[in-house]
């Protein structure tokens, strides 16, 4: 089933009637932030409140059906705008924010609105976000800026002081899992409540995990780290760990790090995360501690962090390294 690109999801019915009431009132701020993990529904939300605020006739909803509509489905609507890298991982340029001052500065063609949607807001280094703080500082009338973010503690804390800050939680479990078995395929929507409690929660982190390329690429990180747990060297490992998308590859060793910690404190089998990792969980429970896995999951986090800045390290040279710190401190 297709999500309509004007409604919001399931679970985000509440902060949608926020939205939508602050509108109607004339509370509704200039500038938004949105933030949450990823698999949240950010970016469908914002298109959303898009869609509303530029339509000819909403109503709890954008219509979908008037000329401003039809725009933003095919894509060409002048009055909406995104700002986003050129490519995944880089920064966004300071030239792609300072052009927003005469896009702002310009009558809505359609009448209305101008809406304009950055993210991710983090990928701003200090002279985007300078640039930015102008418009926002004069944002002009029915300009609405929404900001989109993984890592609302990566934002500058500039831009989140001329910003009214929203946080997408959690969606409630029985709400998501009713959605994602509405969207997977019927053998997939028998593991639904798995493959959200590998997304921590998130429903469309769960819905991409469902993917064959994802379970293909989970499968083969699952024999690598076998293989090193009994004894590959690390250096030849290396290439085989990059395989793939190397954000998920970090996500799910910290996924593992922190399923095994939680195993080790309880003990219950029952209740691990990812139920195919349980032999190896038990031979690490005879090499490693919780402060090594701890110290190991801190440098991961760094690794992953500097990917998401759009730093470029020698990745080939930071998994060999990140493999031997594993040996160290899980298999020793």
């Amino acid at each position: 089933m297709q999500d309509s690109i004007f409604a919001p999801f399931l679970w985000q019915q509440d902060i949608w009637q926020q939205l939508i009431d602050w509108h109607i009132s004339g509370r509704l701020p200039h500038a938004l932030i949105l933030s949450g993990g990823s698999g949240m529904g950010k970016h469908h939300l914002s298109k959303a409140l898009a869609a509303y605020l530029l339509c000819r006739k909403p109503g709890k909803i954008a219509c979908g059906s008037c000329s401003s509509c039809q725009l933003l489905s095919a894509g060409t609507h002048p009055d909406l705008l995104e700002i986003l890298p050129e490519s995944e991982g880089k920064q966004i340029k300071i030239e792609q924010v300072r052009a927003l001052q005469g896009y702002a500065a310009k009558t809505a063609q359609q009448g209305g609105f101008r809406v304009i949607i950055l993210r991710p807001a983090d990928a701003m280094n200090q002279n985007s976000a300078n640039a930015l703080l102008k418009n926002l500082e004069e944002p002009g009338q029915n300009v609405l800026f929404i900001l989109l973010t993984h890592r609302s503690s990566a934002v500058l804390p500039t831009i989140k002081s001329r910003c009214q800050q929203i946080a997408l939680p959690v969606p409630d479990t029985e709400l998501a899992l009713e959605w994602l078995r509405e969207h997977l395929e019927s053998h997939a929507a028998l593991h639904a409540e798995k493959l959200l409690r590998m997304a921590n929660g998130n429903p469309l982190t769960a819905q991409m995990l469902a993917s064959d390329e994802m379970h293909q690429q989970r499968d083969r990180l699952f024999l690598n780290m076998e293989s090193l747990t009994r004894g590959a060297e690390p250096v030849e490992l290396a290439p085989s760990f990059l395989e793939g998308d190397v954000n998920w590859t970090l996500l799910w060793m910290q996924q593992w790090l922190s399923d095994w910690s939680n195993w080790c404190l309880l003990q219950h089998d029952d209740q691990v995360r990812f139920p195919e990792m349980l032999p190896l969980y038990k031979h690490w429970h005879k090499t490693a501690s919780l402060v090594g896995a701890q110290s190991l999951f801190q440098s991961i986090g760094q690794l992953r962090t500097q990917l998401a800045s759009g730093a470029n390290p020698n990745i080939q040279l930071a998994m060999e390294s990140l493999l031997i710190r594993w040996v160290d401190k899980m298999l020793v």
